[in-house]
């Protein structure tokens, strides 16, 4: 806007003689005045804020001496009251126009300080990492998996994304619950410890609590809700299944030890994958699906871990030479 038409505007106002449309034309100018920089920028805030206290001094004068001196009069436009500390702001703009060309910087009111999200992301290889959530809550991540988060948690909830596993021990907070995302599957808790397995997120998703009370749902319903020794599977067709186990099994994973009960061999096979970076090819189809029960320390090998699984169910691992490849094969048919 030209400096002119913009005097002449403000001093229409002033005087009350402003029309609706020039009223809004100045209200434009004004709303403008947060994204354009001014003729200010090269004094310091020190000086800054001197000149604006003693405009503000003088013009607020001016102001009540008009009111005084006009209070029997109806003007054209009466100016709301709401409006009046921004009409200071834009008298104190026309003076230091008038004054030397600078421009004042504007003194609306601060906007509310937002809290910028910024996100965190861990993954793992191998190990199984320890991480401490800003919350106190502390999660288990297993090997071949990864979470992110927003480290403020600038939703007004704890929101995790997960791909993987990871077995967390949730802080109570109340009105913040904890959320974990998995795909299509949302788990909601305000203080428990429980594991999620979400390796495949095409494929079972599964939930188990060892403390607490969560609950599971997709994006249309509720699926469970599940109390300590609860698992829940939900499958990739929108069925699920809840049952009671032994939840300590499903979580030794995080204090290093491996707990298989049960567990088809090609689901033991990948676990073994992700904690020892190998990778393990069957020949016999029938060998894969047999269920596979053994419970192994932190320190046991791997090659003493195949050993003990190839004495049980009959199968012959040999390594493929020197690679980290290895073979399985085998007659025996399992029920």
């Amino acid at each position: 806007m030209e400096k002119q038409r913009l005097q002449h505007l403000i001093e229409k106002v002033l005087s009350g003689r402003a029309s609706v449309q020039e009223q809004q034309e100045l209200d434009e100018w004004y709303a403008m005045q947060g994204q354009e920089k001014g003729f200010t920028n090269e004094l310091s805030g020190e000086k800054k804020q001197a000149l604006g206290k003693q405009l503000f001094q003088n013009i607020e004068g001016r102001l009540q001496e008009e009111q005084e001196q006009e209070a029997t009069v109806t003007p054209a436009y009466e100016l709301p009251a709401r409006s009046y500390s921004k009409w200071l702001v834009a008298a104190a703009v026309l003076v230091l126009l008038a004054a030397g060309g600078f421009y004042f910087f504007n003194q609306k009111p601060a906007a509310p300080q937002v809290t910028a999200a910024v996100w965190a992301q861990h993954n793992t290889t191998s190990d199984v990492e320890e991480i401490h959530l800003p919350d106190q809550s502390t999660v288990w991540l297993n090997a071949g998996s990864s979470i992110r988060f927003d480290t403020a948690f600038t939703s007004g909830k704890r929101e995790i994304w997960l791909e993987g596993e990871a077995y967390f021990d949730v802080a109570h907070l109340e009105g913040k619950p904890f959320e974990v995302h998995t795909g299509r599957i949302t788990t909601r808790v305000l203080g428990t410890a429980f594991n999620i397995d979400a390796y495949d997120l095409s494929k079972d998703i599964t939930v188990t609590v060892r403390r607490g009370k969560v609950s599971v749902s997709d994006s249309t319903k509720e699926l469970g809700q599940l109390l300590p020794d609860q698992r829940i599977i939900c499958r990739a067709d929108g069925s699920f299944q809840q049952d009671t186990i032994a939840a300590g099994d499903y979580m030794a994973w995080s204090a290093g030890q491996l707990v298989f009960r049960d567990m088809q061999f090609r689901e033991v096979a990948k676990r073994l994958e992700r904690k020892f970076g190998v990778t393990f090819v069957f020949r016999n189809a029938d060998i894969a699906d047999c269920p596979v029960t053994a419970s192994f320390e932190p320190t046991v090998q791997l090659k003493d871990i195949l050993e003990m699984i190839a004495l049980t169910n009959g199968s012959t691992i040999t390594r493929d030479g020197t690679s980290n490849q290895y073979i399985i094969t085998g007659t025996k048919k399992c029920k």
